[in-house]
């Protein structure tokens, strides 16, 4: 019986060293494993890795073995760079008719827009639903090749397309931020194609603008659609549920409300498309100071959708074009995951090229000056003739007068106009003449004199001083009490055949100074 109490005490200390043997193990392991942790380097989000600049005349092979040659860069992007580039046949060409787009094997669009590519933009199909649909012009970019190349240690990937002409926003920038409008509709329609197409295969483009799109090369009035970085599938979720990962995603002044909270919906393009044409017609968004503040140019489009109207009359200032007001409230009658009525849509801007006098398929204009007027400037009236006169002395208002003042070195055929150089600027001449009613003569003339009052002194009236002012024939209004002591003062000169406009007549603009009475002598102090 000892004996067996014996072997028992023995099993279990044994077991408890074990034990303890394991637990002190794996205490060190966890500690060594913390420490590890806490000297690796945190991993950075969204920032792609940046190639080293190719040299000119580096040779690529794509997937099927064929060569290409590179020429100089052309631009660099967030992934990496591109460059103009030709078909090589052991011979260096004459012509680039090509674009190759390069980036390192970690960075990711140009791996999205590569096997968007190779998915989607086969020339066979292109052509085949340019042919369906009857389109005369169609800018989808056919997908020409890619593949791997290495260089200095590093693997690339590169794509390579047709090399296109200039884009909608350096275009933008030389036209003084403003497109007619019948150049944005012809415009929105060509893009609409093209996102129909890109919709039909199941994806969405998420950043229609300026910059990525291009006319093309030997046709300048095609503009084609490029830049698939951001190109995703579609949701075909019933429920509304935003992904924080894409939220934002695309370019911040256009971003969709979709977009804004991750959804990539079909619906969001048509929105990027209907902002781009308000951006191209005002010149500019209501939320463009706004973009380094993702959430609060959220909230503005969610706002302006409560209310389109006051939305669009913020950007055109009273003259919100039918087909832009159309096709936003189509676009507010969407649901987040329903397919476009492409043909409605067509429909709204077709109307309002009609109207305008302008065919679908018409040249593209960008120069302002061909054909549209700009929204949210009011046009400016032409100055009328001045001319100069010196040497004419303004009678001194302390004199008691019954009538206005009549200056006979101005001829009587024409209205004197008196500007109080205290009172206004010279600057202040165009808004003063713009103010004055015209005369029946489209020639009349307008003489300006420009004075300098003399320094007075204040005189306190007497309590016995009265102001009389005798009745005549000719009235003499005086000014009002509250009026502001900075307003031009207007005088109207008249002649027999045609007397001055007196105070009381419709027109407000002309004005009859008051000539007695010493309180006007605050006017006159010096500053």
């Amino acid at each position: 019986m000892l004996l067996q109490h014996d072997r028992f005490v023995k099993s279990t200390a044994a077991l408890y060293l074990v034990l303890i043997l394991f637990y002190t193990f794996n205490n060190i392991n966890l500690k060594m494993c913390a420490k590890v942790a806490k000297k690796a380097p945190k991993k950075k989000g969204n920032l792609h890795k940046m190639p080293d600049p190719i040299p000119a005349g580096t040779i690529l092979s794509d997937m099927k073995g064929k060569k290409w040659i590179l020429d100089k860069s052309i631009g660099i992007g967030g992934f990496g760079e591109v460059y103009s580039g030709a078909p090589y046949k052991d011979n260096t060409p004459k012509d680039y008719p090509n674009v190759i787009k390069i980036e390192p094997h970690g960075n990711g669009p140009l791996f999205v827009e590569m096997h968007f590519y190779i998915r989607q933009a086969k020339p066979e199909n292109i052509e085949a639903w340019k042919k369906k649909k009857k389109l005369s012009v169609f800018g989808m970019p056919h997908y020409i090749a890619s593949g791997s190349h290495e260089f200095n240690k590093t693997k690339y990937r590169f794509l390579v397309i047709d090399r296109y002409g200039t884009d909608l926003w350096k275009l933008f920038q030389e036209n003084n931020k403003q497109f007619p409008e019948h150049t944005v509709y012809k415009l929105a329609l060509q893009i609409i194609n093209v996102l129909e197409y890109i919709h039909n295969n199941a994806y969405v483009h998420a950043d229609i603008k300026g910059s990525n799109l291009l006319l093309s090369s030997k046709s300048p009035d095609q503009v084609y659609l490029v830049d698939f970085g951001l190109a995703t599938r579609y949701t075909t979720k019933t429920e509304y549920k935003p992904d924080p990962k894409r939220a934002h995603d695309g370019t911040i002044e256009y971003t969709s409300r979709d977009a804004h909270i991750g959804l990539p919906t079909m619906r969001g393009d048509m929105e990027i498309l209907g902002y781009n044409m308000i951006h191209w017609l005002c010149g500019s968004l209501p939320w463009d100071k706004d973009l380094t503040n993702p959430t609060n140019v959220q909230k503005q489009k969610q706002k302006a959708f409560e209310n389109l109207p006051k939305f669009l009359e913020q950007c055109f200032h009273d003259s919100t074009p039918k087909p832009v007001l159309e096709y936003m409230k189509l676009l507010e009658i969407m649901e987040f995951n329903e397919t476009p009525n492409y043909e409605k849509f067509i429909e709204i801007l077709n109307d309002g090229l009609k109207k305008l006098g302008h065919k679908p398929n018409g040249k593209l204009e960008f120069n302002n000056a061909s054909g549209s007027t700009k929204k949210a400037i009011v046009p400016k009236s032409i100055p009328r003739k001045v001319n100069k006169i010196t040497a004419i002395k303004r009678p001194s208002p302390r004199s008691k007068a019954t009538s206005p003042i009549r200056n006979n070195a101005l001829n009587d055929s024409n209205v004197g106009v008196l500007i109080d150089k205290k009172r206004a600027r010279l600057k202040d001449l165009k808004k003063v003449l713009n103010n004055i009613e015209s005369c029946d003569e489209p020639d009349e003339e307008y003489d300006i004199k420009i004075t300098k009052k003399k320094k007075l002194k204040q005189r306190t009236p007497k309590k016995e001083e009265n102001v009389k002012i005798t009745k005549t024939k000719t009235k003499i209004n005086n000014l009002n009490d509250s009026e502001s002591d900075t307003a031009t003062e207007i005088m109207s000169k008249g002649t027999r055949s045609r007397p001055a406009k007196s105070s009381n007549s419709t027109n407000s603009k002309f004005k009859t100074t008051r000539q007695c009475n010493v309180s006007d002598d605050d006017i006159f102090n010096s500053d």
